[in-house]
């Protein structure tokens, strides 16, 4: 059994296997019968004016998926490059957006761009737009992935997360996503594109550590 034990305490951990690489065959059905997941991944800033509809659009699909016990992961990673509009997003990271770029490099996009919800590493859209949401859950939700964990147990002793697992199936170019995350934060947005409104963002990214899988 491996164990991680990261740096920062927040709410919530979230840890998923997800495959990035560009030349990985998309998962299939498999004898294993892994249970599908979906996980929703966020690019979205404080200082864009467009990026309140994606936040409430997540918002809505953790609370759905709660409900009727889909397995749904959803991540809000803060960009950097919109603070010089006004406003200092207080979640972004620079890695998030390098994040972002490093998905317009595998999926051939020309530009990054917020708000943008990727699904599973593989489909990609305005983050709110909820056709190509539901599409893409409904798609991500009925295909069996390729690993899963065995084991997976996430734990905080003296204040500091740590993570036990062990990993079954096929890990070929699959990397193990660790996310602290904090369940909701409102925020009142003094300058820049939002300026005098109040946003809630959820599951927003605190810490993120992505490590090679291996079974």
């Amino acid at each position: 059994m491996k164990k991680i034990i990261a740096g920062l305490a927040v709410v919530a951990i979230i840890i998923i296997i997800v495959s990035f690489k560009k030349h990985t065959p998309a998962p299939s059905v498999n004898a294993a019968g892994f249970t599908p997941v979906s996980v929703i991944e966020l690019f979205t800033s404080q200082g864009c004016s467009s990026c309140p509809s994606a936040d409430h659009l997540l918002e809505k699909t953790i609370i759905d998926a709660k409900k009727d016990g889909r397995k749904i992961f959803a991540l809000s990673f803060h960009v950097d490059y919109w603070n010089r509009l006004g406003w200092k997003d207080p979640f972004s990271e620079q890695k998030y957006s390098q994040r972002q770029n490093e998905y317009a490099s595998l999926l051939h996009l020309n530009s990054v761009y917020t708000p943008q919800m990727i699904v599973n590493g593989r489909q990609e859209f305005v983050g709110s737009d909820e056709n190509n949401l539901t599409q893409a859950l409904h798609k991500s939700l009925n295909t069996t992935p390729l690993a899963d964990f065995k084991i997976l147990k996430a734990t905080v002793q003296n204040g500091v997360p740590q993570v036990e697992y062990t990993i079954e199936g096929n890990t070929n170019g699959s990397k193990i996503n660790f996310a602290l995350v904090s369940l909701s934060e409102t925020t009142n947005i003094k300058r820049g594109e939002n300026a005098g409104i109040t946003l809630t963002n959820d599951n927003v990214v605190r810490q993120f550590l992505s490590i090679p899988a291996q079974a």
